[in-house]
């Protein structure tokens, strides 16, 4: 115990309801030494604390005095606002002499006048506690009482934590009718800056920049920007942050032409580039003009004085400055610096050593310019110092990017309009009205769009979000998560994986995410063989591949009820029966009639069990006053709206726009083991086909592009030879760029706690696929996907053409692994989205034709087996 006396976490040892996390906090010295006798789900108010003397500790060890230290300290004693009498004695005994202490510690100490308070009486009586009414009126009633004074009263009065979602506290904080400017004045407030990239400050690898960067872009953009630029976005040590930066406005896309003097640079159609356009190009020719007209290189902090490079290296020279203006980007990480052999060859030869101070040279220059690892995130120049190699042939008629340089308005997003055909008298993308993230921010999302949000506090721990909507152009509508702390994950007493890490636990890829363990259901085969099992059947929990399907509660088809309950489902949870019509089962209303709206849930919970599949039309609605979300009738007739359906009394074939260039007739099943009234209702359900007819068979589980059910035809591979997998489940293989991806059930349960039942629709499955189609710029390429049984989501970008080029084929595998570099790197485009920010990990699984020719003897002979049994 006296080891840790200094610590300053000793203070909340007596908060913890738990006895070992009180033992763990009276021997610790450290937050770290309280891994495994707490957890902070378990102690929110205990971590609470630890996290105010942690920001105490910050803030008071700036006291040049040892009174300044005292009053300062007691500030973070108490999980309220500090009194009127603290306030003033800390202002009296540190403003002269310990001005940092002032400057750290005024968003602990400011204080906001509670005007008006008796307009909010009328909520007191919304609460359910008599209590909390009581001291609410008594509140209210108090004069010269500060606003925050008022909402710690409330709470300890027994009105419990300040929830929106909760009737009393949403009608507490809502804002008053007459306040006219609110929305303009609190917009900074609100988004910061630009939260997209305030999202990134996480990934600085110093606390100074991490500071740095989060003053940046909440409110202090115009004045911090040039010191976080040069302290932190030119330092080599602080390549994540600039990559994550780099991304929000300038994400790295396919595809390269059009320049004419980074010439080498063109006819690279599946390569990554973030800035290939004419004005990148220009400000490399003007690059390569500065430096040979002044013979001096300018980095930061530095001025290099050159050779004359027209006659040293001009060729390389000039592909050095059209990589730092075209940017491009390496596959994986899609970071952009040059390499560390291309910095030492072209400084040793072309820099006048003889000018410079003996204290630089090649290696000490570079060391900061570029990473050390030659083979990790950096670009080699030595294939842009020739033309491309490939000899492709009227690429644009291939693939082509409509939305490059964005046709749109300024507050329009450009998205691809994949149900235009070639030819065909349409635009091939389309814009919609959106909302930027902050007063700076160049990205943006569609109208209606749930983001999530950083909430900057001294007095918050990492991890504090909130969930906002995109509303007519205007962030708004927000409402906090439940604070997470970025913790490491316990596998036993050995292995404590980091936040954010990926592992190995035995034939599965893990991920940690807060503390919580997230792995697929995978079948191991070393698992399967023991006790009376003898035989793997390469299917969750081992069970066998009998195809007698049940619909989940969850609004997904499973193959078996085995499988259902494999994944997590109880009894009362399963329907006996596929998922068809919900509307046979479900009455509506006198009046009303009933239009199905099948959708899968990816959250299961006591309180949200009810993941609705269908929707109740009023008979007297006017269907024109409703939003434009359309339908297709089963005569493929589109209507602007559901209820535009159901006053035509026409039947639903799907959801969305009427398909081109599909089957409207015809029984499929698709990849998800779902029977579907035709293809184009497939496709619709953002789903691919598996094969013709009736789903009849589940299919083994493999790392292979093979045939799985000896009992389905399947149709030919588009090329035989082609990148491609066979899906987790389903029969036949298919071609293009596939991924399995991971999600945090965690993170989906928390903003269910922050949204009301009806926004749930956010949290579903096709809400995460049309987010992650928004990433695909290619025009031919399509991404579809499916919950598969081993419960991690399994995602296809393949193309729309029936007689794909080679070319066409890579684009769309280029382009499913630049989401995964999305999801893996934690992308603002992905963390930002509501729908999105539950992924944690992406794993690319296609294979080539030589793997895809290898067929698993076991499983074919498990199989031949069991048709016996």
């Amino acid at each position: 115990m006296s080891r840790g006396e200094s610590w300053s976490g000793r203070f909340c040892c007596p908060i913890p309801q738990s006895s070992s996390c009180r033992k763990a906090c009276i021997t610790a010295t450290s937050s770290s030494d309280l891994i495994h006798g707490c957890r902070q789900s378990d102690e929110i108010d205990f971590f609470g604390c630890l996290e105010r003397q942690k920001n105490g500790e910050t803030c008071c060890s700036n006291s040049k005095s040892d009174d300044c230290h005292r009053v300062c300290r007691e500030i973070f004693r108490s999980r309220w606002t500090p009194s009127s009498s603290l306030r003033l004695k800390v202002q009296e005994t540190c403003e002269k002499n310990s001005p940092k202490v002032m400057e750290c510690v005024k968003d602990f100490i400011k204080v906001t006048p509670a005007k008006n308070l008796h307009k909010k009486m009328h909520c007191c009586d919304m609460s359910n506690h008599s209590k909390c009414r009581e001291a609410c009126k008594k509140l209210l009633s108090t004069k010269n009482i500060t606003l925050q004074e008022t909402i710690d009263g409330l709470q300890m009065g027994g009105c419990g934590l300040p929830l929106p979602q909760e009737y009393f506290w949403s009608c507490f904080f809502k804002p008053a009718e007459t306040a006219t400017t609110s929305v303009e004045v609190s917009r900074i407030e609100r988004v910061g800056m630009d939260s997209a990239k305030w999202m990134c400050c996480q990934k600085a690898s110093s606390h100074s920049c991490q500071k740095l960067c989060t003053k940046t872009f909440t409110k202090f953009w115009s004045t911090s920007w040039d010191e976080f630029h040069n302290k932190c976005l030119t330092q080599v040590a602080e390549e994540n942050l600039r990559n994550c930066i780099d991304e929000v406005d300038e994400p790295c896309e396919l595809g390269c032409d059009g320049l004419s003097f980074c010439t080498n640079f063109n006819n690279r159609p599946t390569e990554l580039f973030r800035s290939c356009n004419s004005e990148a190009d220009e400000a490399a020719r003007n690059d390569v003009a500065v430096w040979q007209f002044q013979n001096k290189l300018t980095l930061p902090g530095l001025i290099l004085p050159l050779k004359n490079i027209s006659q040293c290296s001009p060729n390389v020279w000039k592909t050095v400055a059209c990589t730092l203006q075209i940017k491009p980007c390496s596959r994986h990480s899609h970071a952009n610096q040059i390499c560390r052999d291309v910095c030492l060859d072209i400084l040793s030869k072309c820099v006048d050593w003889t000018r410079i101070t003996p204290e630089h040279s090649a290696e000490t220059i570079c060391a900061g310019l570029s990473p050390e690892d030659p083979t990790v995130s950096c670009i080699s120049l030595q294939k842009f110092l020739h033309p491309s190699e490939h000899g492709y042939q009227r690429i644009n008629d291939q693939v082509f990017s409509p939305c490059k340089g964005n046709p749109c308005k300024s507050h329009e997003i450009c998205l691809l309009n994949k149900n235009c055909i070639l030819g065909g008298n349409c635009l091939p993308y389309t814009c919609v009205p959106g909302c930027k993230l902050g007063e700076v921010s160049e990205y943006m999302v569609p109208d209606g769009t749930y983001v999530r949000i950083p909430i900057h506090s001294n007095n918050k721990p990492k991890g504090c979000l909130k969930i906002c909507k995109c509303n007519k152009g205007k962030i708004e509508e927000c409402q906090p998560l439940l604070c997470v702390s970025l913790t490491p994950c316990l596998l036993g007493t050995q292995y404590h994986p980091l936040h954010g890490t990926s592992f190995e636990m035995d034939c599965k890829t893990c991920s940690c995410f807060a503390g919580e363990v997230i792995c697929s259901k995978r079948q191991c085969e070393s698992n399967a063989l023991t006790g009376e099992n003898t035989a793997y059947t390469s299917l969750p929990c081992n069970c066998l591949p009998h195809y007698v399907p049940v619909c989940g509660k969850d609004g997904n088809n499973y193959p078996s009820a085995c499988l259902a309950k494999c994944a997590g489902l109880s009894d009362s949870d399963i329907e006996p029966a596929p998922c068809e019509d919900p509307c046979r089962s479900h009455n509506c209303p006198i009046g009303h009639k009933c239009v199905p709206r099948p959708q899968i849930c990816l959250f299961l919970m006591e309180h949200h069990k009810d993941c609705k599949q269908y929707e109740c039309v009023n008979g007297t609605t006017n269907c024109h006053s409703l939003p434009k979300s359309p339908v297709c009738s089963m005569n493929n007739s589109e209507y602007e709206n559901s209820c535009m359906l159901a006053h035509h009394n026409a039947r639903l074939a799907y959801h969305g726009p009427c398909l081109k260039n599909c089957r409207h007739d015809g029984v499929v099943c698709g990849i998800n083991g779902r029977t579907y009234i035709s293809e184009c209702a497939a496709w619709a359900d953002m789903v691919s086909v598996d094969y013709m007819g009736r789903c009849r068979m589940v299919g083994l589980i493999g790392d292979t592009k093979s045939e799985q059910c000896p009992d389905v035809k399947c149709a030919p591979l588009p090329d035989p030879h082609c990148l491609g997998i066979t899906p987790p489940g389903a029969c036949c293989p298919i071609c293009g760029g596939a991924l399995r991806l991971l999600y945090s059930k965690n993170q989906i349960h928390r903003a269910l706690y922050a949204l009301k039942n009806s926004d749930t629709e956010s949290l579903t499955l096709k809400a995460m696929l049309k987010a992650l189609d928004r990433q695909i710029h290619v025009a031919r390429c399509v991404l579809r996907g499916y919950l598969t049984v081993e419960m991690d989501v399994f995602i296809a970008v393949q193309t729309t053409e029936k007689n794909p080029s080679g070319l066409q084929l890579e684009a769309c595998v280029r382009e499913a692994e630049k989401i995964a570099s999305l999801i893996n790197m934690q992308s603002p485009r992905i963390v930002s989205e509501l729908s999105l920010s539950s992924l944690t990990l992406a794993s690319v699984v296609h294979v080539s034709s030589a793997a895809g020719l290898r067929v698993t003897t076991l499983l074919l002979a498990v199989l031949l087996l069991l048709k016996f049994v």
